[in-house]
């Protein structure tokens, strides 16, 4: 009886074990990055811990690829910045300049994330007015592009933002382990958000700001419900297009911005 006893306990003690390190397993997922060494630095994300480098057989198959290696990293299960939001039409007057602000919305909430100040919408409005004056002075169109954006976010925020072409889940996920945020230029009406004015903006930005199991949560300035709206990794990833002034001549097209070329603006302080 007491043999059986304590093989009882014995049996519980070792499921707990088990059961506490699967546990702490889950709080964790791996990510695999590409070309880590020339699109963000190597050094790996705050809480996050790397594992060893495999080099991809498929991409070292060339000797002009030699450099080309898969690093991998593991980032938490779920992560959200404490990104402060405003939409891009603080009090809603979707006047001519507002509605087209969504770019200028998505840089001041990014800046103001860095810089730990507040945001509300008498701020977002008088930032807005004073960046598309700062823009219209230099030249800039209405629209931006992505390279635009980085610029704007380097020369007139001081803040430190480059493009990256491997848009994926798991290269966000990554950055914003690090702590970088991230914007993204969209084919609008692709992201299917029933809060917009339908048929929804041809082109877009939003700032992503975390994610979940199976979800990107963002910062979506077109909306006042934008505030942690959420999208499924492929509906955000599949929208991704960045704008074209040359195609944009006369009217852009649904099919055209389909054509844009993928690209997330990776922004740090």
């Amino acid at each position: 009886m007491k043999k059986n006893f304590f093989k009882i306990l014995l049996f519980l003690f070792l499921s707990a074990i088990f059961l506490s390190g699967c546990d702490q397993q889950s709080d964790f997922v791996a990510v695999k990055i590409n070309n880590l060494a020339t699109t963000a630095d190597a050094t790996a994300p705050v809480g996050a811990a790397p594992l060893k480098e495999q080099p991809d057989n498929n991409l070292v198959a060339d000797e002009q690829l030699v450099s080309a290696t898969t690093s991998s990293f593991t980032v938490p299960q779920r992560l959200e910045l404490p990104v402060l939001f405003a939409q891009q039409a603080p009090f809603a007057n979707w006047d001519a300049l507002h509605e087209e602000a969504c770019e200028e919305a998505s840089m001041i909430m990014a800046d103001r994330y860095f810089r730990q100040q507040e945001l509300n919408e008498t701020i977002m409005e008088a930032e807005i007015q004073k960046l598309v004056n700062w823009e219209a002075e230099r030249g800039y169109r209405v629209d931006l592009t992505a390279a635009e954006v980085v610029t704007v976010l380097n020369n007139y925020f001081g803040l430190t933002a480059r493009l990256d072409q491997e848009v994926t889940t798991d290269k966000i996920k990554y950055l914003l382990a690090q702590g970088s945020l991230v914007l993204v230029p969209a084919a609008g009406r692709e992201l299917k958000n029933p809060n917009f004015k339908q048929p929804g903006p041809i082109y877009h930005m939003l700032v992503i700001k975390g994610y979940n199991h199976k979800e990107f949560i963002t910062n979506d300035p077109g909306t006042r419900k934008g505030n942690g709206w959420v999208y499924t990794y492929n509906r955000l990833l599949a929208a991704v297009h960045d704008w074209d002034h040359q195609a944009s001549a006369g009217d852009m097209t649904d099919e055209e911005m389909s054509r844009g070329q993928k690209v997330m603006i990776v922004v740090e302080k």
